[in-house]
């Protein structure tokens, strides 16, 4: 190989390398299209995260709560007669139990979704409650009544299930107003 073609194949490889490494040092880029959560005044949330889907939500995003890394779910909007919004948002997820009847007494977070910290959101006079359990280990706890989506169950547990102390709170909806919506 001549000394120019030398120098032509190495410029070329040094070219493909660059772009090569363009291309993998671009997931900043890929990370700002990723779809946001926004609050009815246009306040950032933070980024969706795919979670759990079914009656608890449809997705959330992983918020921070005093060093806890949460996952807070979300679900579109239903009316009365059962049918759904195409974009309205409001906060869902996993519901608490309670100490005593009628969903009063005590909240507790009774499973989890995941990894993160065990979250449960409380709704209630159209507010929504975060609670966070505490950096503890769960506990065998007898529950009165269970918050089934907004329909309260009372029942006895004679045995106990194993069930999350809450430790910290956030009224998500006194910091990030319904409905909520999806943006770039």
């Amino acid at each position: 190989m001549s000394g120019l073609s030398k120098w032509f194949v190495m410029a070329l490889l040094a070219a493909m390398a660059s772009v090569t490494s363009a291309d993998e040092s671009q997931p900043h880029k890929r990370r700002h299209s990723l779809p946001k959560l926004y609050d009815n005044n246009g306040k950032l949330v933070g980024v969706i995260a795919d979670g759990p889907k079914g009656d608890v939500s449809d997705g959330g995003v992983i918020m921070n709560i005093n060093g806890a890394p949460v996952f807070v779910g979300f679900a579109l909007e239903k009316a009365a007669d059962g049918s759904q919004s195409a974009t309205r948002l409001r906060w869902s997820g996993v519901t608490p139990a309670y100490s005593g009847a009628a969903c009063t007494g005590t909240p507790y977070i009774p499973y989890v979704l995941g990894p993160l910290r065990p979250a449960a959101i409380e709704r209630k006079d159209g507010k929504a409650v975060l609670y966070v359990a505490k950096d503890e280990p769960s506990t065998v706890v007898a529950v009165r009544s269970i918050d089934y989506s907004g329909r309260c169950v009372d029942y006895v547990d004679e045995t106990g299930q194993p069930e999350w102390a809450v430790g910290d709170s956030l009224g998500l909806t006194d910091v990030y107003p319904e409905p909520l919506h999806v943006g770039e």
